[in-house]
């Protein structure tokens, strides 16, 4: 499972509704601020490993609780989590209802109550076993790595623990696409 954090732009009538990729990458950079620790806002999850079954049909999405419940859901059934905050860019464009449409709209503690009382702090970015990075300063190749905190406690628990081996990026010339290879995640 692939998580992140977006970058917030304000967005404002001054701006064109239409912007080149590039526009939007510069701008982020500029004027864009990473958004609060606690929200996910991107799940890119393959077929088959992600725990369905486990999450209530009738939760809402883009309501509290909903995305850090997800992520605590996948680290408890061994789910590989990576956070792709720092490599991937997801910009969202915040105008005039601010960033918490999600507190205002109706019954905005219905996930809340309807999940029960969980750690949400063990369902955040800041939990994936693995985060990306760039490999060098040319921003053009993308390595997994696994998390500092999770190398320490792999080493204090048990034999119980699964070891996921994620092998590093291969980049080919013709088609400059990044690949990362996770058998668990087939």
């Amino acid at each position: 499972m692939v998580i992140g954090r977006r970058t917030n732009v304000r967005w404002t009538n001054t701006y064109s509704q239409t912007y080149l990729p590039e526009k939007v990458a510069d701008m982020a950079k500029t004027s864009g601020r990473l958004y609060m620790f606690s929200a996910i806002d991107y799940f890119i999850i393959s077929p088959g490993s992600y725990p369905w079954h486990r999450i209530p049909a009738d939760v809402v999405i883009a309501r509290r609780g909903y995305d850090n419940f997800l992520v605590l859901m996948a680290i408890r059934d061994n789910v590989s989590v990576i956070d792709a905050t720092r490599t991937l860019l997801a910009v969202h464009q915040t105008d005039f209802e601010g960033n918490l449409a999600g507190f205002h709209g109706k019954d905005p503690n219905y996930n809340v109550r309807h999940l029960g009382n969980f750690n949400f702090r063990k369902g955040m970015t800041s939990s994936a076993q693995y985060e990306t990075k760039f490999e060098d300063s040319s921003n053009t190749s993308i390595v997994v790595v696994r998390r500092e905190q999770h190398r320490t406690e792999q080493r204090r628990t048990s034999k119980s623990v699964q070891k996921v081996n994620i092998s590093a990026p291969t980049t080919t010339k013709e088609n400059q696409k990044t690949q990362v290879t996770n058998p668990s995640c087939r």
